[in-house]
């Protein structure tokens, strides 16, 4: 037979190893080799939402209040103001006029205070807006306080304001002398809120007591009518938002009525291509941006990305939406209404790296990344208080799911190309390199939604169109790589990219284009592995190359060519392992602010270890390979003296890593030229296997033995194990009641038992009646690969005895003898049933090994001379052969 070793291909009949050895193969991994798992790097919660998360990238903008000078409109001059008369006290300039109210309601609080903008005016519509005015109005005479009652009805005149009939005009009064009016009715400020109708005739009449007493009544009535806003004109709308400008608090009713206001205006911008009066409608939302009530910002933004606005107002909308998204409270607000589609719509007439724009992606993409959250918080809440039961959230219903069908994501994908080419020219920093963190924590969070998995699963369904479900996440993949490659010197932006990719690397659509990108993604280690200690401490590196070696380790764990391209690309290689050996020099309790600790990194740079082992080119040149050897090793030592949970699974990758590396390597390398390879340190490893396998936890115990499995095949590794006690140890695995432990530990007896000078100390120690106990259990249990692996430890016991029942004691040879005729009776087994394949494969080791007894005890327990007999006392030949766990040594004729 041909091994993966250097072992000359034989020509004799089927032994009883290869048998054993088609048994396992049909039941475990290919090549024998074991995949590797862990636990993937976890980002805490953030329990309030924050644009830029825990750690702001450099010369980041702070999620602050929202600033007036992002809502623009058309200016214009204001012109000279004239001293207004004394006698007129509602009129103003049909062109521009400025005021400085101040109006309290009977608990005192301000509802208009100080309210400062410019207006230009429609030269329809003549009602001054005093309450938007910046410029104090020169030769006022000073108001006498309110009354309560006066500031009662004042209030609910500002609040509820009756538009004036298109048409009306105001205009200034010629007669400066008239002096008819009291000096207090004449300079009363708030006198102008009064709506007053003028006709050419008559521009010098007022409203009496009663007209305003019947107007306040009317208003009231149609506050929260919507017929009335309906046959209004676009004007008067304007003019009916400018009367609430600088409002911050509001009752329900205000709010109601000004929300009614907005969908009217929205309605009637949305879809318009082209709005002439764009400059007045920006003009009237501006005065309304320090609302405290989030529906009427939500509001505003709508009616302003309606507008298909670009620029510094795109920006000015952005910031609205995200200081409304921020809060789970609202997100019902969005489930209701269609920002999130004109959000989407907004950004795509966005350039990320064009002056003025970067800033409506960042607050964009902040505002799409709290909105992807917003169901999973909405769940969570909900299942809390019905007590566990299970409440579904529809997928229509869901933003994530409208934000991806609506092409955020193909979005995304345009953008990170303009940001990749633009970085490969220009220095990415700034408000662009600020939108790549924005948008790569957005795409992370889309990625990873519930909802979005499930979109992922139905693309190629039979119930679901592919081009109406097909998202194009997978090109992502590559487009992130390169925005990493890209940061490499802006550690927060490059930590954010990886973990949208570790996210990326769990979908089997998105990790097979990552496995083409592979050697890319190793070449990351390299400036960061260089870097250390000149441009950061290793608290601040530990997030980006955990998560770097967990994507790989997807990779590899899937990929068996990706295994390949890894190992040959030499940068990429010495990048891994010198990573690997910087971290296991450090000390292991060190841990980032996420919780990311090196004993975490090690974890995930051993399993792309010991999943790129897996191809047998990759684990033979790895086992030569300086200084992986001495590294696991050292981690191996130090990582089973700490009793931690963490510790424990640095172990068991570290085995895992240790298995699949010797299964490979055959006993002809032990004088091999690689010093610090695992190969040149089989003794070390052997003797620190023994001391895990003598006081580790089970699992550790198990994963050691399934190492030693392949070690043992060495003659070198035997000695050195049982030179630490190992023989005695592994007696004492035998009688666990952890069958994993002890089916591994039968495979290192098998190794064991082919010298000579370990069958006396084994018998000594009462082995075989412990290994007969186990060919009875697994046999009452019907593990036959377990069975077959006893009958080939009693063959490598008895291969060069001559007197058989001597050596095994005449009591237990015949108990053995009785036993395995028990367990070879077809019938009494399978009552006549097809027998089990692994049985039939346990069932040839067993017939040589019960006729090699019965001959034995034919005549007075002495070997009978056949011609079999006369080939079993032949020299032998030491071979090897597969078995569980790896690969175990087998003693057979020549």
């Amino acid at each position: 037979m041909q091994n993966k070793g250097s072992v000359p291909k034989l020509t004799y009949r089927k032994t009883s190893a290869e048998i054993i050895k088609e048994a396992q193969s049909s039941l475990l991994a290919p090549n024998g080799a074991r995949l590797v798992d862990t636990r993937r790097p976890i980002t805490p919660n953030i329990n309030n939402r924050r644009l830029f998360g825990n750690t702001y990238p450099s010369n980041a903008r702070p999620p602050s209040a929202f600033n007036l000078k992002y809502l623009q409109y058309e200016m214009r001059a204001l012109p000279c103001l004239e001293p207004i008369n004394n006698n007129q006290s509602v009129l103003a300039s049909s062109s521009s006029s400025s005021a400085r109210v101040t109006v309290t309601n009977t608990n005192g609080e301000y509802l208009l205070n100080n309210v400062k903008k410019k207006i230009q005016r429609s030269s329809s519509i003549g009602t001054l807006n005093e309450t938007a005015s910046k410029t104090k109005l020169p030769a006022l005479l000073e108001p006498p306080p309110l009354s309560l009652q006066t500031a009662t009805s004042l209030d609910e005149l500002v609040r509820e304001p009756m538009p004036l009939q298109k048409g009306n005009s105001i205009s200034l009064p010629t007669n400066k002398a008239s002096t008819s009016q009291s000096d207090d009715q004449q300079t009363h400020p708030l006198k102008r809120k009064q709506p007053v109708s003028f006709d050419d005739t008559s521009t010098s009449s007022h409203a009496n007591e009663s007209s305003v007493k019947e107007l306040t009544k009317n208003r009231l009535i149609r506050s929260n009518d919507l017929n009335p806003l309906i046959q209004s004109t676009t004007d008067t709308l304007l003019d009916m938002l400018k009367a609430y400008a600088g409002i911050k608090e509001c009752s329900d009713e205000t709010q109601t009525h000004l929300n009614m206001i907005l969908v009217e205006l929205y309605s009637r911008v949305k879809g318009t291509t082209k709005i002439t009066n764009r400059g007045e409608i920006l003009s009237a939302l501006y005065g309304l941006v320090e609302c405290s009530s989030p529906k009427i910002l939500l509001a505003i933004a709508r009616v302003v990305l309606g507008l298909n606005v670009s620029g510094s107002n795109l920006t000015g909308a952005c910031k609205l939406v995200m200081s409304v998204a921020r809060n789970e409270i609202n997100d019902s607000l969005f489930i209701d209404s269609d920002v999130p589609e004109l959000l989407v719509n907004a950004l795509g007439r966005v350039n990320p790296t064009v002056e003025g724009e970067p800033e409506a992606a960042i607050y964009g993409y902040g505002a799409i990344r709290f909105l992807a959250t917003a169901n999973i918080n909405t769940l969570s809440k909900k299942t809390e208080i019905t007590e566990g039961k299970t409440i579904k959230v529809s997928k229509q219903k869901s933003l994530a799911y409208r934000l991806v069908k609506h092409g955020i994501i193909q979005l995304m994908i345009v953008h990170l190309q303009i940001l990749n080419e633009y970085g490969s020219t220009h220095k990415l920093c700034g408000q662009p390199l600020h939108s790549l963190f924005q948008l790569s924590a957005a795409l992370r969070v889309l990625s990873g939604s519930p909802i979005f998995a499930q979109i992922i699963k139905m693309k190629h369904s039979r119930a679901s169109s592919i081009d109406e479900e097909d998202t194009h996440l997978e090109i992502a993949g590559k487009h992130l790589v390169r925005a990493a490659e890209i940061c490499m010197d802006e550690i927060e932006v490059q930590t954010n990219i990886i973990r949208t990719l570790s996210i990326l690397s769990e979908i089997e659509s998105c990790c097979e284009s990552l496995a083409n990108d592979a050697g890319r993604l190793g070449i990351l280690f390299g400036p960061i592995a260089f870097n250390y200690s000149a441009s950061c401490s290793p608290e601040k590196v530990i997030g980006v190359i955990s998560r770097l070696g967990y994507i790989l380790g997807n990779i590899h764990a899937r990929y068996d060519e990706a295994r390949l391209d890894f190992y040959n690309n030499d940068a990429a290689m010495e990048y891994l392992l010198n990573t690997l050996e910087f971290f296991s020099n450090q000390r292991y309790d060190i841990k980032n602010s996420n919780g990311d600790s090196v004993m975490d990194v090690l974890i995930k740079l051993i399993r792309v270890i010991a999943n790129m082992s897996v191809n047998a080119e990759v684990g033979y040149g790895l086992g030569l390979r300086h200084p992986l050897g001495v590294i696991l090793l050292n981690i191996l030592l130090e990582a089973k003296e700490i009793k931690s949970e963490e510790a424990s699974e640095l172990v068991l990758a570290t085995l895992a890593a240790l298995h699949n590396l010797s299964y490979y390597q055959s006993s002809d390398e032990i004088n091999c030229n690689n010093p610090g390879s695992i190969i040149e340190r089989m003794r070390d490893i052997s003797s620190s296997l023994a001391q895990i396998l003598n006081n580790g936890e089970s699992l550790a115990k198990s994963e050691a033995a399934r190492v030693l499995g392949n070690l043992t095949r060495n003659l070198t590794a035997r000695q050195s194990f049982c030179s630490s006690n190992g023989l005695k140890i592994l007696v004492k695995c035998l009688q666990s009641e952890d069958i994993e432990l002890v089916t591994a530990s039968c495979g290192v007896l098998v190794n064991l038992l082919g010298d000579w000078e370990r069958r006396a100390p084994f018998k000594e120690l009462n082995g075989i009646k412990i290994l007969r106990e186990i060919l009875q259990k697994s046999a009452l249990n019907e593990d036959w690969l377990l069975a077959a692996m006893c009958c080939q430890a009693f063959w490598n016991f008895l291969i060069d005895s001559n007197n058989v029942m001597e050596t095994l004691g005449e009591s237990q040879g015949d108990l053995l003898a009785g036993d395995l005729a028990e367990y070879l009776d077809e019938e009494k087994i399978f009552h006549g049933s097809t027998p089990d394949l692994v049985w039939e494969q346990f069932a040839h080791v067993a017939t040589d090994l019960l006729e090699r007894l019965q001959s034995c005890m034919s005549i007075t327990n002495s070997p009978i001379n056949s011609s079999d007999d006369e080939d079993l006392a032949a020299p032998t030949t030491q071979i090897e052969n597969d078995s569980w766990g790896g690969k175990y040594k087998q003693w057979v004729k020549e």
